[in-house]
């Protein structure tokens, strides 16, 4: 099931996330620190214009995404995760669904994002849910080069 972040799942988003991408693809503890930054901020601008969802499965949490606003017009996805036990079982379209819902509830009229191209399977999630590459920047992020992709979706 999807669920809204509640305080005690800030723990959970923080070092899955720092867990599963220094596993996979090597980041260091920069990233960790990026991580607790953006759920922190989430926690003290407590915004109804904002939310964190949970993937829950067997009463443990397996996944997130969130919105965070940008302006009146513009959201931003982040945070988004399926652990691997999850992946392929449809919750990353289910999140970025109830993402995508979410802003329209709220009347946002675009929704932007900011990966990676290493990151194939979350780019192909976004195309399929009508996002379209806008930008790319070569940056270096927990000591590694990347190819940094801003996206962007019309709704």
């Amino acid at each position: 099931m999807i669920r809204v972040f509640q305080q005690e799942d800030r723990d959970y988003v923080i070092n899955s996330h720092y867990e599963i991408y220094n596993q996979e693809y090597q980041y260091d503890l920069s990233f960790r620190d990026f991580i607790e930054n953006s759920v922190d901020g989430f926690v003290e601008r407590s915004s109804d214009d904002e939310r964190i969802w949970i993937v829950e499965n067997e009463g443990q949490p397996r996944g997130s995404i969130s919105i965070k606003k940008v302006d009146d017009h513009v959201a931003q996805l982040g945070l988004f995760l399926v652990e691997p036990v999850l992946r392929g079982t449809g919750y990353g379209q289910r999140l970025v669904q109830t993402a995508i819902d979410f802003c329209k509830e709220r009347g946002y009229k675009s929704i932007i994002l900011w990966t990676n191209s290493d990151l194939v399977a979350a780019r192909r999630i976004y195309e399929k849910y009508g996002f379209h590459l806008e930008q790319t920047r070569t940056t270096v992020l927990s000591n590694q080069t990347l190819v940094e992709e801003r996206w962007e979706m019309s709704i």
